[in-house]
């Protein structure tokens, strides 16, 4: 009887471990794109920094799914050019200024792990993650924000990185 009751839980639990296992690495570019990005912040531009994320006009097309709700995509056709790319260029200099706060260089950081977890908001599955990287011997824990875009992760938010504890 016993043996009844395991292999059937056993099955059960091997089933939800692949799952969460295929969908971490599944989304595993999106950590190794955002750690690439943190790597040239020493010498990337700030137009070039806005490249890695999901342009304004894809997110207009994005928006245009009737799943998506109505204030997300209002929010996103109505944003100006220019307040998107000055969101973006206030977290490139804030990256910039926090790396020179703590002495990185961005060249020599080491990449540790990407973990997140998905999130449904306005119709839309964001997956909410860490990025976690180290810098002499000490560890750090970067936000990534990103969400699914033509079957391929983007990155939507970034925001400034803090020492892990």
């Amino acid at each position: 009887m016993k043996k009844t009751i395991y292999i059937p839980l056993l099955i059960c639990i091997s089933l939800v471990y692949n799952a969460c296992n295929s969908n971490a690495s599944a989304d595993e570019p999106i950590g190794k794109h955002t750690f690439e990005l943190l790597q040239k912040l020493d010498t990337i531009s700030s137009a070039d920094f806005g490249n890695y994320f999901i342009s304004l006009e894809e997110l207009r097309e994005f928006v245009k799914d009737t799943t998506i709700e109505e204030n997300f995509r209002n929010a996103m056709t109505k944003m100006s050019k220019e307040k998107y790319k000055k969101g973006l260029l206030q977290s490139y200099e804030m990256l910039k200024e926090s790396g020179e706060r703590q002495q990185i260089n961005w060249a020599n950081i080491t990449y540790e792990e990407y973990a997140f977890q998905l999130r449904l908001d306005n119709g839309v599955t964001f997956n909410d993650g860490y990025l976690l990287f180290t810098h002499n011997a000490k560890k750090y824990m970067a936000k990534v924000v990103s969400f699914e875009y033509e079957e391929k992760q983007r990155l939507f938010i970034l925001s400034n990185f803090e020492l892990a504890q």
